[in-house]
């Protein structure tokens, strides 16, 4: 069944009778599958948890690869690069952020965009906080702000919470603008209570969630802070697990490791608050050439060791190394260099994806700034690093590179085949249990091809098959987008004129099982497979090379640059690069005739047909030659006698891509309105890379050109094909060379659909890798470097099996986020008083318990604890800041509770807690008020049971009372507590008054009593 529709479909593309075009409901222009690596790409990213494996391009796509050999592509609305690319770790949530500061939420179960956050200031620092859904997001003013991720929305929301420029930076006076942020991520050990924020002077924060405020700043040297030593910070990594040292990369090329206070050492934070000078400098050669460190990457080992990884690059050159980082920092540091070629601009560890036997093998992935991926085994590397002091030091670890499974030789010319897709429903088959017969895209071994086995040859339904520029041919089965080899052909060692010589034509007879090939060298060969009884054309696979074709070979002058289909006359013709056009006979291989045609542009004959003339009631077999100028000869075939002495020309050059004969049904009139009379006749429909044109065949013949119809075209355009409907419509198909792909109907070349292949460039080198080829339904499969695209037009069904499962990189029925301890989980809380409510906000809280279900619990309370700090505002937003700042400056008002009226400093009865202030007291009362208040209301409308949460309640009344509060007896409102605070203000002001009377009346009898005396004493004087 198989073979015969293949048959038609062939013969329907040697010749077509009466066509009805195609309509724009028949077509659908679509992206089916992508495979490979984006040539764009700019970064990378990686989730542990889940081990998918992100590739972010610079034209708005990320590319995803996870296990099973599963990749999916994304593709932005806008095609901008991207700054920063983060998975929230074990969430199936992909954090994008582009040129344009806007943040793109990607569901990667979906594979859908679920939003986009604008953010209003340049995004210069992205951390997610592992283990929550909260994201600190670093500016170029030097603030942080706090976005939280809403999984059931998918969304982004702005929280109230924020860490100002003025407050974070220190000494801000010292600066005259805003630095902006290199550098966030939360403290290990310690990320709901600490995140460090590191700007791009160098000056580094350790600052204080709960507290808001900053507890350790540091990072300029003495030489740095005199402006001696201009350096800015350019990567930063943690080098410890327990977060007590960074290492900070700069423009430089120098490298420092500084101390971080650890957890628990909030006492020695003060005396560290002044030290400006790193634990460890690192002279590896980066600083010698001035390389600024791009990226630092540290991966934790046994012991007391760990390796830290340094990628640094720029315009002259670049330097990649690996050390072995001790805590002791006198340690004699061993290292290597890491022999790259080019310059890596992204890395990232991944585990699970290199090899299904070896799902725990890390290996160590870099992105090369030409887009391809190096990827090495990172026990290797670790191996060398320890054993490089011996006396036997290993040999450096060996790189594979991320290619395609077409070998190493790139594919020059291919041609495809496809059948019925509704034959694809009676293979039912579980594509996890094939997934590891194809060849993984990031394997460490050796990329050999993996052939399928001789029983599943008859399951093939899609033929793909490429020369190579190796002079090699591959048949694949391209029944599933993941090719798999079923056969090749190597050139013979004894042709050692054309061994290693590019193909540069191929065309394969289905009816016969013939193929011809014509290679750079000029050679052809007609390569003849043996027949098998069965009706699956792939039975003479099952035989060894050799044993089930033949092959005859012939020599032309030239490289062979097209060769035509078998006529029925069993002839085929080959083109060369020099004009020569040579008929050859099938059955011996031997020459028929030879004619040689001038061309105006260098490069020969373009495209060669046979087709039959009727011509006043008699029919004529001719072969049509298209010239690489698009120039037209005719020739009788048997003979080979010029039809027409005068070639058909445009009047411009413009190179030939795809020559077809056309014949009109009669009541196809649609071409024009003045050329009813020759509908009937038939056409040649000529592609150039500028236009298409329609000539009447008739006068062609006759040597005069005749235009029909003609379309000029926006683009260059670099490959042209007829496609067929299931009802035989047809239409004509149209690639770009930046990617656009047109379907227009016939013969009035009018536009049905159109669609774009983002990212795809087609280029025409004489040792390019690209190259595209259509079958007769549409399909189309393109490559371009390491990517290939299978790309589909026809409202159809897919002709690809497993295509969604490939696709699925990650699925959310099965979520190793129920296993996984990134999941917090809060347990029930235990009601505790007010008191300890509040001591536990305290700075000074007591050492932290150690049984296991108090630190549970801990991990519960600091997650609900960390949504309470994150939900209030800590600042004032700095719209509102300005406008406050505008309001006191044009009219200042004293509030009563401003004015401290207590005229005497009382001491404090009762205990005395460090820490405490009105401010926590209540800030304590209101967020338990609004716990209480829902059960109190509950009390009232059930019976009068005395709970837990009463006695709860006379505890709060009484603290409530015994610093000033209303208690929950009376009213709880607003006015109420103003009210009460005014009258003890009243009180307070009434005692003031009575005490200053008091104090002129004494005034008033002193100055009596002075004059008394004076009085006295002039009498005393008087008198004497």
């Amino acid at each position: 069944m198989f073979v015969k529709k293949l048959v038609e479909k062939a013969s329907k593309k040697q010749h077509i009778g009466s066509i009805s075009s195609l309509r724009a409901e028949d077509v659908s222009p679509r992206l089916a599958f992508h495979y490979g690596v984006p040539a764009d790409a700019s970064l990378l990213a990686y989730d542990p948890v889940l081990h998918v494996l992100a590739v972010a391009t610079r034209n708005g796509q990320i590319k995803l690869f996870g296990r099973d050999n599963t990749q999916a592509l994304l593709q932005s609305p806008t095609p901008l690069p991207s700054r920063f690319l983060q998975f929230a770790d074990g969430q199936g949530v992909l954090l994008n952020v582009n040129t344009q500061n806007q943040i793109e939420v990607w569901d990667i179960d979906t594979k859908k965009l679920c939003c986009v956050h604008p953010f209003g200031k340049e995004i210069t620092a992205l951390s997610v906080l592992q283990k929550s859904f909260y994201i600190y997001v670093g500016d170029s003013y030097g603030s942080v702000t706090l976005l939280k991720l809403d999984l059931g929305q998918k969304c982004l929301a702005q929280m109230p919470y924020w860490i100002p420029f003025a407050e974070s930076y220190g000494s801000a006076d010292s600066v005259g603008d805003e630095v902006e942020v290199v550098f966030v991520s939360p403290q290990p050990m310690i990320e709901y209570d600490r995140v460090l924020i590191i700007f791009r002077d160098g000056v580094m924060t350790l600052w204080d969630v709960k507290a808001s405020k900053a507890v350790f700043i540091s990072g300029k040297t003495t030489l740095q802070q005199s402006h001696q030593d201009a350096k800015t910070v350019t990567s930063a990594c943690w080098v410890c697990a327990k977060g007590s040292k960074i290492a900070i990369g700069y423009d430089s090329g120098d490298i420092y490791i500084w101390a971080i206070p650890e957890v628990l050492s909030a006492q020695n934070s003060s005396s560290m608050r002044n030290q400006n000078l790193p634990l460890q400098r690192l002279n590896l050669g980066y600083k010698l050439d001035k390389v600024p460190i791009v990226s630092l990457r540290w991966v934790a080992t046994d012991g007391k060791a760990g390796r830290l990884y340094i990628n640094g690059f720029n315009d002259h050159g670049h330097l990649f190394q690996v050390l072995i980082l001790n805590e002791e920092s006198e340690s004699r540091i061993v290292k290597m260099v890491l022999p790259l070629t080019d310059s890596c601009q992204g890395m990232e560890f991944v585990t699970g994806l290199s090899d299904p036997n070896k799902q725990r093998q890390s290996a160590l992935v870099l992105l090369m700034k030409s887009g391809q991926i190096c990827l090495y085994d990172d026990s290797e590397i670790e191996r060398y690093l320890l054993h490089s002091q011996s006396r036997s030091p290993p040999a450096l670890p060996n790189h594979s590179s991320v290619k395609l499974p077409y070998g190493d030789s790139g594919i020059s010319v291919a041609k495809f085949y496809t059948s019925n897709p509704a034959a694809l429903a009676s293979l039912d088959e579980d594509y996890f249990s094939l997934a590891t017969k194809y060849p993984w895209l990031f394997s460490m071994k050796d990329n050999g091809q993996t052939s399928t086995s001789s029983t599943n040859i008859h399951k093939t339904q899609n033929l793909y098959i490429t020369g190579h520029l190796n002079g090699t041919i591959s048949f694949w089965d391209a029944s599933c987008p993941l090719l798999l080899q079923i056969f090749s052909i190597k050139p013979q060692n004894e042709d050692s004129a054309s061994s290693g010589n590019a193909i540069t034509s191929l065309q394969f007879d289905m009816s016969s099982s013939i193929m011809i090939s014509g290679d750079r060298s000029g050679m052809v060969r007609v390569i003849s497979f043996k027949k098998d009884s069965s009706d699956n054309i792939f039975s003479f696979l099952h035989a060894k090379q050799g044993d089930n074709y033949n092959i005859r070979s012939i020599k032309l002058k030239g490289a062979v640059t097209t060769t035509s289909s078998i006529s029925k006359s069993k002839h085929f013709a080959a083109g060369t690069e020099k004009g020569i056009v040579s008929v050859v006979n099938v059955e011996d291989a031997t020459i028929l005739y030879q004619k040689q045609f001038e061309c105006r542009l260098s490069g020969g004959i373009a495209s060669l047909q046979f087709d039959t003339y009727s011509h006043n009631g008699y029919d004529k077999d001719i072969l049509i030659i298209t010239m690489e100028d698009s120039s037209i000869f005719i020739l009788e075939e048997e003979s080979g006698k010029l039809l027409n002495t005068n070639p058909v020309q445009t009047n411009k050059s413009s190179k030939a891509l795809l020559l077809q004969i056309l014949e009109l049904s009669p009541d196809a009139t649609s071409v024009s309105d003045n050329q009813n009379a020759v509908s009937k006749e038939s056409l040649l429909l000529l592609c150039t890379e500028n236009a298409i044109r329609l000539f009447s065949l008739s006068h062609a013949i006759q040597g005069t050109k005749k235009i029909i119809d003609k379309k000029k075209l926006n683009s260059s355009c670099c490959f042209a094909s007829l496609i067929h409907s299931s009802s035989s419509e047809i239409g004509l198909l149209l690639v770009y060379s930046n990617g656009k792909i047109e379907v227009r109907s016939l013969p009035d070349l009018s536009l049905l659909k159109d669609a774009s292949l983002r990212g795809f460039v087609y280029s025409r080198n004489l040792n390019s890798t690209s190259s595209i080829t259509c079958s007769s339904d549409g399909e189309i499969i393109l490559v371009s470097g390491e990517e290939t695209y299978f790309f589909s037009t026809l409202c159809q069904n897919d002709i690809y099996r497993h295509v969604d499962n490939i696709n699925t990189v990650y699925r959310n029925d099965y979520s190793p986020r129920e296993d996984s301890s990134y999941v917090v989980k809060s347990p029930k809380e235990k009601k505790k008083g007010l008191f300890g409510m509040i001591m536990k906000d305290t700075k000074g809280s007591k050492a932290k318990e150690s049984d296991a279900n108090a630190n549970e619990l801990c991990v519960g309370t600091t997650a609900e604890e960390l949504a309470s700090i994150f939900s209030s505002a800590n600042f004032a937003p700095p719209s509102e800041k300005r406008n406050s700042s505008l309001r006191d400056d044009e009219n200042i008002e004293l509030d009563i509770d401003d004015i401290d009226i207590d005229d005497t400093t009382q001491k404090q009865k009762g205990p005395h807690f460090p820490g405490l202030s009105k401010e926590k007291i209540s800030k304590g009362l209101q967020t338990l008020r609004g716990k209480l208040k829902p059960k109190t209301e509950e009390k009232v409308n059930s019976v009068n049971k005395k709970t837990e949460d009463e006695t709860s309640i006379s505890q709060v009344d009484q603290i409530k009372m015994k610093y000033g509060y209303a208690t929950n007896d009376d009213s709880t409102s607003v006015p109420k507590m103003i009210g009460n605070k005014l009258q003890e203000n009243m009180k307070k002001l009434e005692g003031i008054n009575l005490r200053a009377a008091d104090m002129a009346n004494g005034a008033q009898s002193f100055s009596s009593m002075a004059k008394e005396l004076l009085r006295t004493t002039k009498n005393e004087k008087g008198t004497s």
